[in-house]
């Protein structure tokens, strides 16, 4: 399993509207969102090849000025 910690900048007035499609997708947890347009989310992915496809769709998504991978961990399954 892989985690991942992102920090998403969207256009403050798009904002919501990102963060309510991020919490759509499959993997993805919004944990914060705040009014200048920083959204803090988790994604879980069972690979590396998934973690790396779901970040350039969070940088390809209207509205989504950056996206930052700031934490990554990996576990093995049990």
């Amino acid at each position: 399993m892989n985690i991942s910690g992102v920090l998403v900048h969207a256009y403050p007035e798009k904002a919501a509207t990102v963060a309510r499609k991020l919490e759509s997708m499959e993997g993805f947890e919004v944990h914060a969102n705040t009014a200048e347009g920083k959204i803090v989310v988790t994604i879980e992915k069972a690979d590396d090849n998934s973690i790396a496809d779901a970040m350039l769709e969070l940088q390809d998504m209207p509205g989504v000025l950056n996206a930052s991978m700031v934490y990554h961990q990996f576990e093995d399954s049990i």
